[in-house]
């Protein structure tokens, strides 16, 4: 029993001498978050800063302490408690550096940016950094080794630092459970009542864990989660630097009015003139983008990457914060004339935190109709009414979102142009060698359907005579995939019919003509913006480019996201990786069929200089 006291006295002042260390390395962090202009925000910026490291010294030893009781030996509890805190601080240092430079933390992107042959003419640290980080690597095993000695020293001539060794872990563990109780009760309440001057503060920390009792709130005690807050122009003090500057436009230039269509998980192949002759025969004069692609394979990343067009991994930052895009920015501020209608309502994903938080009382997203075929056969209505009682001489920007391509598919029975179609989708039978042929037919009766409310769209600006005056997008937010590629419907991985999607651009004096190059979502911004009369470079605040004036200009690679992986895709293949940290060694190659290829195989497709390109990007907009 003695011996067993004193191992665990060795582990506890160990863990102890290390959690400090700890805090003393990822105190960078502190310095790289926003500005805590109030005592609550400086009391939670420093409490989570604790508590986040607390808890992962809490786990850490708990898996040695476990070791402890099955391996009675304290020559072997130095080694691997020494050899597990010593990798710990190290990662924990290059990560430090990591954000330093690109303002997120360790992933798989990292990871593969080490391992891609010539990387380092990419990355160049420079010889003063490296002998810095060799020494500081030096000095943390130094640490290591020093404590190790002095508690063997100490603990034996000192009796005091194993007696009650139980009491001291009991108070350690309150200490751990204490700290994280108070950090993930004021996230949870900031996260519930919008302060976002708390939760701006989520991706500062490693590993980080934010608590959101928002489904208990609202399914328990009734509380809305969807309410909006005020909407305050001006800068964010928190994480972001979006835009990197302000933004300037030609003084008294005409602005054209804008009209932005989106068709849900509506793929590429599907923009023909038999599944879709109305936009099909629209986009006969008008330019068309046959190799663009959504900037996520969801919803919620493909209209995300529409609007601000940065990457989809701003996401959570932009929504801790509730950060408004430029585009609709700028549009308000110009006094348009604002018109947004939705089958599907816009709290979830958060678009009435994100997007639209400077116009929400600009949106119609509770259109009646349980099914989206109701929902989406009202806008033509709404749209042209509104168009109708506008007043003065403003331009005018209008969103339409039509839902029924999503599933579970929504279409009135004289549009059952595709048969035979399956009733209803029964996802526990359904997998890759049932007959598809149906649930495909499904899918396309409905884009046939949003085709035709569409071409109504598209008449009524005609009709009104506005086309001369007014830019008209039709696009999809994603695709849909029947196992093509070996998966189903969108959101399951980056294949072609998941993020690829129908662009189709109307610009007044513009001609029609189809283009190949590939382009995205992240473009959108940029073009609008040109034909709005800005003046400030592209990439202070978008990814993308102008569509017209980079036409010559050949894309080798682009981003597309998901919730927690993105995926970069290139000529040769497609290269999936984790953005969280707890993931960054998984990873995987799909040739340019999507097929899963050996890891190996990925230096041959990517540079390192795109790698580095797509880490820069992933971290130009935060402080």
């Amino acid at each position: 029993m003695m011996r067993l006291h004193y191992r665990f006295a060795t582990l506890f002042w160990y863990l102890l001498a290390n959690f400090l260390l700890t805090l003393f390395i990822g105190s960078s962090y502190l310095g790289h978050g926003p500005e805590s202009p109030s005592l609550i925000e400086w009391f939670y910026k420093h409490i989570a800063f604790i508590s986040n490291f607390a808890l992962l010294y809490l786990f850490i030893g708990s898996i040695l302490a476990g070791t402890t009781f099955a391996i009675p030996s304290i020559q072997f509890l130095r080694v691997l408690s020494g050899s597990v805190l010593s990798i710990f601080n190290v990662v924990l240092l290059v990560d430090t550096i990591i954000f330093k430079l690109y303002r997120f933390h360790i992933n798989s992107l990292v990871w593969n940016i080490l391992m891609t042959e010539g990387s380092s003419d990419s990355v160049i640290l420079g010889q003063s950094t490296l002998i810095t980080f060799g020494i500081s690597i030096a000095m943390i095993f130094f640490f290591e080794i020093a404590v190790h000695i002095m508690l063997a020293k100490w603990i034996d001539i000192k009796y005091s630092l194993h007696k009650n060794i139980r009491r001291r872990l009991i108070y350690g563990f309150l200490f751990c459970l204490l700290i994280n109780v108070i950090d993930k009760g004021i996230y949870a309440y900031a996260d519930l009542t919008n302060k976002t001057y708390i939760t701006q503060y989520d991706k500062l920390f490693p590993l980080y864990q934010p608590l959101t009792i928002k489904r208990l709130a609202k399914y328990t005690f009734g509380y809305d989660v969807d309410q909006e807050i005020e909407f305050k122009a001006g800068n964010s003090s928190g994480m972001l630097n979006y835009p990197l500057s302000e933004l300037s436009f030609v003084e008294d230039g005409k602005k054209p009015n804008i009209v932005l269509i989106v068709i849900d998980s509506w793929r590429y192949d599907t923009m023909n003139p038999d599944v879709s002759p109305n936009i099909y025969s629209f986009a006969q004069n008008a330019m068309v983008f046959d190799n663009h692609y959504s900037g996520g394979n969801s919803t919620r990343f493909g209209i995300f990457s529409l609007f601000y067009g940065i990457y989809g991994t701003y996401w959570h930052s932009i929504l801790s914060e509730r950060k408004e895009p430029v585009l609709m920015k700028s549009i308000r501020e110009m006094d348009y004339d604002i018109g947004i209608w939705s089958s599907t309502q816009l709290t979830f994903p958060e678009f009435r935190k994100t997007a639209f938080v400077g116009v929400i009382d600009h949106i119609n997203d509770k259109l009646e109709g349980s099914e989206a075929k109701k929902r989406d056969a009202q806008q033509p209505e709404l749209f042209d009414q509104w168009l109708g009682e506008r007043y003065g001489e403003n331009p005018f920007f209008a969103f339409l979102f039509l839902d029924a391509p999503h599933e579970p598919y929504s279409y009135p029975d004289n549009f059952t142009r595709y048969t035979p179609v399956v009733e209803e989708i029964n996802y526990m039978d359904l997998n890759k060698d049932s007959d598809l042929i149906p649930f495909m037919n499904h899918y396309k009766n409905a884009v046939f359907f949003n085709d035709h409310i569409t071409g109504q769209l598209i008449n009524i600006l005609q009709d009104r005579k506005l086309m001369d005056d007014t830019i008209l997008i039709i696009t999809g937010d994603h695709g849909a995939e029947f196992y093509e590629r070996g998966f189903w419907g969108h959101n399951s991985s980056f294949s072609p019919e998941q993020v690829r999607v129908p662009f189709i651009m109307h610009i007044p004096g513009e001609e029609g003509k189809v283009y190949t190059h590939l382009t995205s979502h992240y473009d959108l911004v940029p073009t609008l913006f040109e034909q709005m009369g800005s003046t400030t470079s592209f990439d202070q605040y978008s990814i993308g480019k102008s569509i017209l004036s980079n036409i010559e200009q050949q894309r080798e690679f682009l981003l597309v996201s998901s919730w927690s992986e993105s995926a970069i895709i290139g000529q040769k293949a497609t290269l999936v990786f984790s953005t969280e940290t707890h993931n960054m060694g998984i990873f995987e190659i799909r040739d340019a069929h999507y097929k899963l290829v050996a890891n190996r195989q990925y230096t041959d497709a990517f540079k390192a200089s795109s790698l580095a390109k797509v880490m820069s990007d992933m971290g130009r907009f935060i402080k």
